[in-house]
């Protein structure tokens, strides 16, 4: 084993942190609840149904999050525009 280092510690004070600009945005978002629309929610066997899908744009409107929770748990995930495409494009080709 080498030697030991010590390290210098170093307080950040605000005064010192990079200040850069935030923006705020509302962003496009479209929520549904899956008891409308899937069966595996209707038949879920808990008291209380509170499965849901929700799709938010992004700010630069390039893609979207997705967020469902269901009695499976919850997923998030994100596409791009080309990605939802795609995904569209492949259900389509199956569905045929």
């Amino acid at each position: 084993m080498g030697p030991v280092r010590k390290l210098k510690l170093h307080t950040v004070k605000e005064s010192d942190i990079m200040k850069g600009e935030i923006e705020v945005s509302k962003r496009k978002a479209a929520f549904a609840e899956l008891k409308d629309w899937c069966i595996m929610s209707v038949t879920s066997k808990e008291k209380t149904n509170n499965d849901f899908l929700e799709v938010t744009e992004w700010t630069n409107g390039e893609g979207y999050d997705i967020h469902i929770s269901d009695s499976s748990g919850e997923k998030k995930f994100d596409l791009t525009w080309g990605q939802f495409k795609a995904l569209k494009a492949c259900i389509k080709k199956i569905d045929k």
